[in-house]
């Protein structure tokens, strides 16, 4: 995190303006991730019998309904972060323990997908424009390495991340379920880990294994 403040600090000391249109970017970039992340979980949600997200108001685009506070400000300046649980109701689902795995996971294969098309239209503008600077690129930059971030962090099985659904639902079928009391100090303990870096190491390992891979294969593929 220091780092990154750092970096901000100086780019606003000496770029001005490019710090602002990289803030803008990057802003624009987190909004569009997070939001489709959620809308994701709802949808999916909605396709297995659940309608709560969509009476909500939350199968939307409209940040709003979306953005958690601590979330954004922990991915401005973590590069990783959260937005609000889409509200569902297990119970409604068909096949409870199938449809949760289902709807845990969406948001993580969005942000996958958004990923590596991000990537790929980053490396194309890169060997159609012979640069690696310019607002298109670093906005799919961005969006890369954003949704490479979320979908990773998501997949800790860690409350309230996604992958602690899945891994509950895989590993004990669905039968274990945290009381809320236990529930909260697993969110500060995650709240800890994020503050203190002590995440950085692996999600910054997993990042860059994924990303070397798929910007590698892409850089194969068109170069």
């Amino acid at each position: 995190m220091l780092n990154r403040l750092s970096w901000y600090g100086q780019m606003l000391r000496t770029d001005p303006l490019g710090f602002l249109v990289y803030i803008a970017i990057y802003a624009v970039a987190i909004l569009t991730s997070l939001i489709l992340h959620e809308c994701a979980h709802g949808f999916v949600a909605l396709k297995c019998g659940d309608p709560t997200a969509k009476y909500m108001g939350r199968l939307t685009l409209d940040p709003r309904k979306h953005l958690d506070p601590m979330g954004t400000v922990f991915m401005v300046l973590l590069g990783f972060g959260w937005a609000k649980p889409v509200p569902v109701n297990p119970r409604n689902y068909r096949n409870p323990r199938r449809d949760d795995i289902f709807v845990s996971l969406a948001g993580i294969v969005t942000n996958l997908i958004l990923f590596i098309l991000s990537t790929m239209i980053y490396v194309l503008i890169a060997k159609y424009t012979q640069s690696t600077s310019g607002v298109a690129f670093d906005f799919f930059y961005l969006m890369a390495s954003i949704n490479v971030s979320l979908a990773i962090f998501n997949l800790l099985p860690i409350p309230p991340l996604d992958g602690y659904h899945v891994f509950i639902d895989i590993v004990f079928k669905g039968r274990f379920n945290l009381n809320s009391e236990t529930f909260r100090i697993a969110q500060i303990v995650l709240l800890v880990l994020c503050f203190t870096g002590a995440l950085s190491g692996i999600l910054s390992t997993v990042n860059s294994a994924l990303t070397g891979a798929v910007r590698g294969f892409f850089l194969n593929l068109f170069f």
